[in-house]
């Protein structure tokens, strides 16, 4: 039997690495004794996996993983249960589905994500996000890990939307809506360190706040969450673009 978690990830657990949110998910829920299935041969893996790394020191509310589990079948309010009395604080599972014989996996499914960007308050901010949003390239140097070659690369076709959800005195929150996946995906902060250099400000990673709200999956032209996708659900009223 397949099954779908989607799980919190806040506190000091943001600085934990992604090998680690896996070894620690694999060391649970073999003390959750919950049948974890392995793979054959030699050297056998544990049958999870997680729809989309998420960055050192970001929060989350929407991070999925996926496994496969020997009989007898759980339901998932007990997954859920049994997982939650052994994560540390930090993390949470919200919950916790089963999924069809023939679904596809969830990472094969994610498009794009959404983030709140916690950013200080300028008072030029809106004139700012326009201007940003408004350019039909945006440029930003990327270094291939392999070659070592630095390149220039247009990241505005990767912005789906960016606005400002909250003002106060002292910060600004910003929704935005990025591409994410194994075809095409942007780091917020590469986003937002060319936002901050459009609008010719000193961008300081240590007075960012990034959380990552919801992942995401194309159904023709419209974005869904990602469980949706994983159990072929399609709403007759689909959603907008976050």
């Amino acid at each position: 039997m397949r099954y779908l978690i989607k799980f919190e990830k806040k506190g000091m657990m943001i600085y934990i690495s992604h090998l680690d949110t896996q070894r620690l998910f694999h060391r649970t829920m073999k003390r959750a004794e919950l049948s974890l299935k392995y793979s054959s041969g030699f050297n056998p893996h544990p049958k999870l996996s997680f729809a989309q790394p998420l960055s050192l020191g970001h929060s989350s509310i929407s991070e999925y993983a996926e496994f496969e589990a020997g009989d007898p079948p759980m339901q998932p309010g007990e997954i859920k249960e049994r997982l939650n009395r052994l994560l540390p604080e930090g993390f949470k599972v919200v919950e916790a589905w089963t999924l069809p014989p023939d679904a596809r996996p969830a990472a094969a499914q994610v498009g794009a994500a959404k983030y709140h960007l916690e950013i200080p308050f300028f008072f030029s901010y809106m004139t700012a996000i326009m201007e940003f949003f408004g350019n039909e390239s945006i440029i930003v140097q990327k270094k291939h890990k392999k070659t070592g070659r630095v390149e220039d690369k247009n990241i505005r076709p990767q912005i789906i939307n960016l606005k400002p959800v909250l003002v106060d005195n002292s910060t600004i929150m910003l929704t935005a809506s990025l591409h994410c996946g194994s075809a095409s995906n942007l780091n917020p902060e590469a986003m937002l360190e060319s936002f901050y250099r459009c609008s010719r400000r000193a961008y300081d990673r240590n007075t960012v706040k990034i959380e990552r709200v919801a992942l995401l999956g194309w159904a023709k032209d419209e974005l869904l969450p990602l469980e949706y996708l994983c159990h072929g659900f399609i709403p007759q009223q689909q959603m907008q673009h976050p």
